[in-house]
């Protein structure tokens, strides 16, 4: 299956090809990116990492930056 990953802060979309029944889990790993330190938003609302994806979605991945 197909997935559009828009990247923030940086500002780019991705498109990955992922096995059917892939989790957010398995799109950050194929994304390179840290699973603890990004937030996965569907529409308008944040997906749990352990969430099933499907066919052609478009997600946000945020970065969560922290700190004072």
């Amino acid at each position: 299956m197909r997935i559009t990953a828009e990247l923030f802060p940086a500002r780019e979309t991705k498109s990955v090809a992922l096995p059917e029944g892939s989790s957010g889990y398995e799109l950050l790993k194929s994304l390179g990116l840290a699973v603890d330190v990004h937030i996965l938003v569907r529409g308008d609302a944040p997906i749990p990492i352990d969430e099933k994806l499907h066919e052609g979605e478009q997600l946000r991945v945020i970065a969560v930056v922290s700190g004072g």
